[in-house]
């Protein structure tokens, strides 16, 4: 008996059993659907998040303490502010370094202008003019170090207000204590990773900044939780990272400051793009370990069905073998049955997985990303469900004594 043969008779056979081969495949659409959904909805996260960031990189690096969870999934920074003064005057003395722009959060709880107030919406930063060496400015320009009246915002921060706000307009900070101060916007300047940055007002460290701890050699000194550092030229920042990061890890106040178990991070914009798709790719192969058990249900639904077709056509099996068909032609048959059954749950899960991933996307307004190679995966997963799933029966269905299956009623 040729392929075609065999194909032609095992899809009359699911044909023919329409309700029951849509129940059976149920178990491969819902688990590839499921992978193929966050796959896409992955894939267009990260393109939204990284998009063209490589194209428009700068020569800085990110300076942040990380520790793992307790879960041990993923990284998590970690807030304490261990960089302090002196840390920041060494750094900016190493070879290849431009600046060294320290940030740290304020206790701001409302934000207001004109007689619009937003409660925890906004988050404040103090740092140094620095901070925006490299950042685009939509209008504006950077603030005035010395000057505690002036702050510079991202577009998000500006869109927070009934009333958009723009260069020259004033904004009110209410801080933890309920006292309050008024800033005039200097400048806006670009949102950052695909539309994903949350709304911030940045303030000078110098005006604002005023938390201190007591240093390793004893001394009071302003401390920050996180630093930007610009390089020279994309040419320095790699010797300058290796420079930076070797202070950091032995000689520096955060040394000896930081947790067990917290790690000191320089991280370039790659590193941190790097770090993003590492967690992507763990939250991907947990969602596809949840789908697996769907694909398990699958298998064992299409080893069922089979095994019941093996016993419903036993007259037909020996039939077939009283004519000349050999055991070899029994499994094909029946392993291909079982293989379409599995690669038709394979193309309706894909196709239902784009779907919901496609419709996913356009809520949220994501750029939408094919998953070519696990569209290619799920294709080969369903043919192997089905050659799994189709062993067995298709085995047991070549044992059939071909005089006990003509006598079968």
């Amino acid at each position: 008996m040729n392929l075609l043969e065999s194909l032609r008779i095992s899809w009359r056979s699911i044909t023919s059993h329409k309700l029951r081969s849509t129940l059976t495949t149920i178990g491969v659409i819902i688990g590839i659907a499921a992978v193929i959904t966050f796959m896409v909805l992955g894939s267009g996260f990260s393109e939204s998040i990284v998009g063209d960031i490589e194209d428009d990189q700068e020569p800085v690096m990110l300076v942040q303490t990380q520790t793992e969870p307790e879960d041990g999934f993923g990284i998590m920074p970690v807030e304490t502010p261990i960089y302090t003064e002196s840390d920041i005057e060494t750094l900016e003395e190493i070879d290849g370094v431009e600046f060294v722009a320290p940030e740290g959060s304020l206790d701001v709880i409302q934000t207001g202008t004109g007689d619009e107030q937003v409660t925890g919406v906004v988050d404040v930063q103090a740092t140094t003019d620095d901070a925006f060496e490299f950042t685009p400015f939509v209008e504006g320009e950077t603030f005035d170090e010395d000057a505690e009246d002036e702050a510079v915002i991202n577009e998000p921060a500006s869109q927070v207000f009934e009333e958009n706000v723009s260069t020259g307009d004033e904004l009110t900070l209410t801080f933890e204590d309920g006292e309050t101060t008024t800033v005039t916007v200097t400048g806006v300047v670009e949102e950052e990773f695909g539309g994903q940055t949350p709304p911030h007002v940045y303030v000078s460290a110098e005006s604002y900044y005023t938390t201190t701890i007591e240093t390793p050699d004893g001394d009071d000194e302003r401390a920050y939780p996180l630093l930007q550092i610009g390089a020279e030229d994309f040419e320095a920042i790699e010797p300058t990272q290796d420079d930076v990061t070797d202070y950091l890890e032995t000689d520096s106040h955060a040394a000896e400051l930081k947790q067990d178990g917290d790690q000191i991070e320089v991280q370039t914009v790659e590193d941190a793009i790097d770090q993003f798709m590492d967690l992507v790719n763990q939250l991907t192969g947990f969602v596809a370990a949840v789908a697996a058990i769907a694909l398990v249900v699958g298998s064992i639904g299409i080893a069922n069905i089979m095994i019941v077709s093996v016993t419903e056509r036993t007259r037909e099996i020996g039939v077939m073998k009283s004519i000349g068909a050999t055991k070899r032609d029994i499994m094909q048959l029946f392993l291909v049955e079982s293989v379409i059954l599995g690669l038709v749950g394979a193309v309706f899960g894909i196709a239902l997985g784009l779907g919901v991933g496609y419709l996913g996307v356009q809520l949220i307004g994501w750029p939408m990303v094919y998953p070519l190679e696990w569209i290619a995966i799920a294709a080969a997963v369903g043919i192997g469900v089905g050659v799994v799933s189709g062993l067995y029966p298709a085995w047991r269905a070549a044992r059939v004594d071909p005089i006990e299956a003509l006598r079968h009623e």
